[in-house]
């Protein structure tokens, strides 16, 4: 494409955003920066996106030097306002999780989409396939970590998901963060190499998950076991996947850069990624509180925690599917 085809695709689209700029660098709150753009708050953090995939396109074209130092104000620019610290920090922070993130998970759904199916494929697959032969347990698992697993979810826990010297919440909130954002963090960055990292944790989670489930509800502890999963599972296991697509998202970046430089389509292909990850560490701090201080709890009778497990995982779904739907008129 030519430069002068190029501007005149794109070139009121950069205008926009550049009147979003302008306001929001005068205006006391995002409602009056709103008001003098015609983008709306959660439609700002797509809009930067393009700009700098726009900028990789002008450099790697070797278009003129007045665009790329125009596209590369504005994309500096974008990035000090969206993510320098400033004052409508909050009411950013706010537009990301109404519009933006499910906006951005909805821009990725093949990604998504994959990163589902290797995850859950090999969970679904294992936890049906050792209600037949639940021997195959010991071909992933040692028998050390099979009895602490029935231990844990054994009648006689005083509370279900821990190890008999496990008992407070606060520590344990600490260490399932720890671990949540390790697996989220290893997913994600495993797309470095060209996806192939990524792929390889949501199998390897899925199919560990898979036979732990599958185990515990052939040795009659299901009803434990799901007691103490329904809560957080919705947060937990959607956020893997989530990290999974941006991993595999950094993957395809590299495996089909199109006319962009490897270097230029991994940049272009994280400025996709990062929202994804963004959203789902949240997610996955979400989902270390309720497995510290709810999940555990045997006081609550098992039919309670069923049906709040049930409300959120609609809830979740709901908000990928609905949220940030919305635009201006």
């Amino acid at each position: 494409m030519k430069q002068e085809e190029f501007e005149a695709r794109f070139g009121s689209r950069w205008n926009e955003f550049a009147s979003w700029l302008a306001a929001r660098a005068d205006a006391r709150s995002a409602r009056k920066a709103a008001a003098g753009s015609s983008l709306l708050a959660g439609e700002v953090p797509a809009r930067y996106r393009e700009i700098c995939q726009h900028l990789a396109l002008a450099r790697d074209r070797q278009y003129s030097a007045e665009l790329i130092e125009r596209l590369s104000r504005l994309a500096l620019s974008g990035h000090q306002l969206l993510y320098g610290a400033h004052g409508g920090s909050l009411a950013g922070a706010g537009a990301f999780l109404l519009q933006g993130f499910p906006r951005a998970v909805r821009g990725q759904w093949a990604f998504v989409l994959l990163s589902a199916l290797l995850f859950f494929g090999p969970l679904l697959v294992l936890t049906g396939a050792l209600q037949r032969y639940p021997d195959f347990a010991y071909t992933v698992l040692d028998q050390h970590t099979i009895e602490q697993f029935e231990s844990m979810y054994g009648d006689g826990s005083k509370k279900l998901g821990r190890k008999r010297e496990s008992d407070d919440d606060v520590a344990m909130f600490g260490f399932y963060i720890f671990n949540n954002i390790r697996i989220g963090f290893q997913t994600f960055a495993g797309g470095i190499v060209f996806g192939l990292g990524a792929a390889f944790y949501l199998l390897f989670n899925g199919v560990h998950i898979g036979t732990v489930t599958g185990y515990l509800i052939s040795a009659g502890l299901a009803r434990n076991f799901f007691s103490f999963t329904a809560g957080h599972g919705a947060f937990e296991l959607t956020a893997i996947v989530l990290c999974g697509a941006a991993g595999l998202r950094l993957g395809w970046g590299l495996i089909a850069p199109g006319q962009l430089r490897r270097a230029d389509a991994l940049r272009t292909a994280a400025v996709k990624a990062v929202p994804l990850v963004a959203g789902a560490a949240l997610m996955l701090v979400v989902a270390a509180a309720i497995e510290a201080f709810w999940s555990p709890r045997t006081e609550i009778p098992p039919a309670v925690k069923y049906a709040v497990g049930a409300t959120l995982w609609a809830v979740v779904l709901a908000y990928f599917l609905i949220m940030g739907r919305r635009r201006a008129a």
